[in-house]
């Protein structure tokens, strides 16, 4: 089929062009149309196209689908679209096609609640009432997930509702008057209580002679009578890497020291004359983790045994990677690592060696990382050496003036290392 199309502008003078302005696709060759143009007449030819062409448009927003299948429609222009189907065959009314259903609003998740929320507070532009509104909302929405609060969603409360029998209805007068009523006899019983409480207060008054210790002023002075013995915390603590640590790894009763046995020799010296005198019982060695309060013992014991300025403050960030023995309130001995498998520090105080307490720090950071090859320096005379082959550590590398930059100038220590390597 061909349309018929107006042209717009000035009219057509030539009778090709009157053709050609009729039929926008013509199957007649441009030659033939040349030879027959004056004996060409559309009206008495094509009747059907020429009586279409002056029927009356459709309506606006109107779409006519005839049974044999021509489709005319109007301007496009409205947002919503009618579609009416005709069928001239059956006397059925006319269908009316209702147009699609808007989608559902999808809510934001928490990452696209925080990228709006950062857009809001960059805003170049002053903000409008409604988006600083927003601006609060999404703020509190985060303080409340921040908090492990409930996160109030007015969807799922009207949802909720919605879903219950129990319809909304207006107070009356006689809900009004019981719930003040009820508001008078809470009064009531909160003023009972409270006199109560009094009478309770005074009597504990009368009969308590002396401030308990833990309010005293004497427990500022000397502190917890619990930290005379012990530098550890009472309760375990949860790491910043997430773990949870527990106040000892290890109360050892059973190793004697050279300088713990010393200590008791001395003790007993001083009650030897005494026949009914029986030695006290022995403090055991703690293994713990470490701890701010350990910092300056700690600091001072590995500038003794190692070099000068070493600080191990940021071992505090990873405790779960440490180790500190402790007789008492005395540090003895030190291991650190870090994360990455690598042994920095292993330390034990003069006169508390060759008992065991280096050789206790030592596995327990090897088994702190049970996945990862374990690496270390150590010195090339260090007699430690012993006991890192006991576990299984191999020397890979000799490096030559390793601990040149660490090693004070005139230090008569060994300034080459090994690099040995424990492999899993």
């Amino acid at each position: 089929m061909y349309s018929i199309k107006k042209r717009r502008g000035r009219p057509p003078t030539t009778t090709v062009s009157k053709i050609r302005s009729a039929f926008a696709v013509c199957p007649i060759s441009p030659t033939y149309i040349q030879d027959f143009s004056e004996s060409f007449v559309p009206q008495n030819l094509f009747p059907d196209l020429w009586t279409a062409r002056s029927t009356k448009r459709r309506k606006k927003n109107e779409v006519t689908v005839e049974n044999e299948g021509s489709i005319t429609s109007g301007s496009t222009d409205s947002p919503r679209l009618r579609v009416i189907i005709r069928d001239k065959n059956e006397d059925k009314p006319n269908i009316h096609v209702k147009p699609p259903r808007r989608r559902k609003p999808i809510p934001l998740d928490q990452k696209e609640e925080w990228n709006l929320l950062i857009k809001l507070e960059n805003a170049s532009k002053p903000l409008s009432p409604k988006a600083i509104r927003l601006k609060r909302k999404l703020h509190l929405r985060r303080l409340k997930r921040g908090l492990g609060t409930k996160v109030f969603d007015i969807d799922i409360a009207v949802s909720e509702h919605m879903r219950s029998s129990v319809p909304l209805e207006i107070m009356s007068k006689f809900h009004e008057e019981s719930f003040e009523t009820k508001k008078q006899v809470k009064n009531t019983e909160d003023n009972k209580e409270k006199e109560n409480d009094n009478d309770i207060t005074e009597q504990i008054n009368k009969q308590v002679t002396c401030t308990p210790y833990k309010n005293s002023f004497a427990s500022r002075l000397y502190g917890n009578p619990r930290l005379a013995n012990t530098l550890t915390a009472e309760e375990a603590w949860t790491s910043p890497l997430q773990r949870k640590l527990r106040p000892y790894i290890r109360r050892d009763y059973e190793t004697m020291p050279p300088k713990l046995r010393l200590l008791q020799d001395i003790i007993k010296y001083a009650h030897r004359n005494n026949r009914d005198w029986l030695p006290p019982p022995s403090s055991p060695i703690d293994y713990c983790y470490l701890q701010k309060e350990h910092l300056n013992q700690v600091n001072d014991l590995l500038q003794r045994c190692f070099w000068p300025s070493i600080d191990i403050s940021e071992n505090l960030l990873f405790p779960d990677f440490s180790v500190v023995a402790m007789y008492k309130r005395l540090i003895i001995g030190c291991g650190f690592m870090t994360p990455e498998a690598y042994i920095t520090y292993v330390a034990v105080a003069p006169g508390w060696q060759k008992s065991g307490i280096g050789q206790f720090m030592l596995y327990h950071l090897i088994q702190t990382n049970m996945g990862k090859d374990v690496m270390l320096h150590v010195s090339a005379n260090n007699p430690a050496m012993i006991l890192y082959q006991k576990f299984g550590f191999k020397p890979e590398e000799f490096i030559v003036n390793f601990y040149d930059k660490y090693l004070p100038d005139g230090s008569l220590e060994c300034k080459n290392a090994f690099f040995v390597r424990l492999r899993r």
